[in-house]
C-alpha cells in the first residue's frame, strides 16, 4: 500500500500551469515540523507535492505561501535528462485530497468557499 498523509505549510504561493486539453498541474513544496529536535530548534522536511487538475485548481484558488494544510495521496518516483543531458530522480508526494486548515484572513471575506466534506474530508465538486 502506497499512502501518504501529512499536515504542513505551503514553501510558496501556487502556480498553476495549463497543459492544455482540460489538464491543469502544480508543483510545489511542503515544510512538515518532526519531532525531532536539533540544536537550538525544531527539524523540519520539506516535501515535494504535486496536484492534477481539479485538486490543483482547489489549491491554487485557496491556498498561499504559508497555509496550514492537510494533504493525502501517495509517493511516486520518476526520473528525466536534463538540458546538462544527466538523469536527474524525483520523489514526490501526488497529492489525491487536500484539507485546508489555515483560517482565512479577517480583511478577507470568502463568502463563496464551499464546506469541506465531512465524509471525504475533501473539498465538493461544484
Amino acid at each position: 500500500m502506497n499512502q501518504v498523509n501529512v499536515i504542513g505549510r505551503l514553501v510558496r504561493d501556487i502556480e498553476l500551469k495549463d497543459l492544455g486539453e482540460g489538464k491543469q498541474v502544480m508543483n510545489n513544496t511542503v515544510a512538515v515540523s518532526t519531532n525531532f529536535k536539533k540544536e537550538g530548534g525544531q527539524d523540519t522536511d520539506f516535501i515535494p507535492i504535486v496536484a492534477w487538475n481539479k485538486t490543483a485548481a482547489l489549491m491554487h484558488q485557496y491556498c498561499k505561501k504559508g497555509s496550514l494544510i492537510g494533504l493525502s495521496g501517495r509517493i511516486q518516483t520518476r526520473s528525466y535528462v536534463n538540458k546538462e543531458n544527466e538523469t536527474v530522480y524525483v520523489v514526490e508526494m501526488v497529492v489525491n485530497t487536500v484539507n485546508f486548515l489555515s483560517s482565512k484572513p479577517k480583511e478577507e471575506t470568502h463568502s463563496s468557499i464551499p464546506a469541506l466534506s465531512s465524509a471525504a474530508g475533501t473539498m465538493p465538486a461544484q
